[in-house]
């Protein structure tokens, strides 16, 4: 997962997305993938969902590696506790729910000029990790499936938003 993380960095900076752009306009980007991700739960699309989780931890690297935020993710801790059970007494909706509050964790002090603390990444990230579980999806196979989506898409930015070039 590393190594994944590593590549996202890399594709981002070489489309200027890091320096180029704004946690804030992130932030935005960030908001999209969610609602899509929301919409996939509501409609029950998995294919929408394997991709909206990827796509959301796809624009969270990318907003941590903009503030400089070292974010640890527990995908293997996650995963034991769910095979325990852990994770019995919610539900994907509540899942959905927690993340807009750990959301909005991220956004207020972006909005405010704020320092981020990084554990508000990482309970969204652990959000997201549990929507993929009760989903019988890999995390990581999500975050792949992502990441081979975008790795040779080329774009443009447009005022601090990069815009693939389909959209152009």
């Amino acid at each position: 997962m590393q190594q994944l993380i590593k590549q996202i960095e890399q594709w981002a900076e070489d489309r200027n997305l890091i320096h180029g752009s704004t946690p804030q306009k992130q932030m935005l980007k960030l908001m999209e993938e969610f609602g899509e991700l929301c919409g996939g739960v509501a409609k029950n699309k998995p294919e929408l969902i394997k991709d909206s989780i990827g796509d959301c931890f796809v624009v969270t690297v990318i907003l941590c590696k903009q503030l400089n935020l070292k974010a640890e993710l527990y995908s293997s801790v996650v995963i034991s506790e769910f095979k325990e059970g852990k994770y019995t007494d919610t539900s994907i909706t509540e899942q959905l729910l927690e993340a807009v509050h750990n959301l909005g964790g991220i956004a207020i002090p972006i909005n405010q000029g704020w320092r981020i603390t990084k554990e508000w990444v990482e309970l969204f990230c652990i959000n997201l990790m549990i929507i993929a579980l009760f989903e019988g999806l890999n995390f990581e196979d999500c975050v792949q499936h992502a990441y081979d989506q975008i790795k040779d898409r080329k774009g443009k930015m447009i005022d601090g938003v990069f815009v693939k070039e389909g959209d152009l």
